[in-house]
């Protein structure tokens, strides 16, 4: 992960401070009257975080079908469920 390269006041050279921190793997926060209001994130972190994201999400999705498939009860058949939505 990428390592905290501070804070900075959102002014037009903080910009490309902001970028060369990011090309060295920091995060850097983006202040107004010292209140942080933006990052600016190296890409590889932005990429790392959507995939761990989709990893839990992927794994979330999994564990509620198991759950359903371990209901107890009738199988409803995929026709029938097509029919009443009008899918079909």
């Amino acid at each position: 992960m990428s390592e905290s390269g501070g804070d900075l006041p959102a002014s037009g050279q903080a910009w490309e401070h902001a970028v060369q921190r990011a090309i060295h793997g920091m995060i850097t926060n983006l202040t107004v009257d010292g209140k942080r209001v933006a990052a600016v994130v190296p890409e590889s972190t932005m990429v790392a975080i959507a995939v761990a994201l989709r990893a839990a999400e992927d794994a979330e999705d999994a564990a509620e079908a198991d759950a359903a498939m371990a209901e107890p009860g009738e199988s409803i058949p995929w026709e029938q469920v097509a029919a009443e939505f009008g899918l079909t």
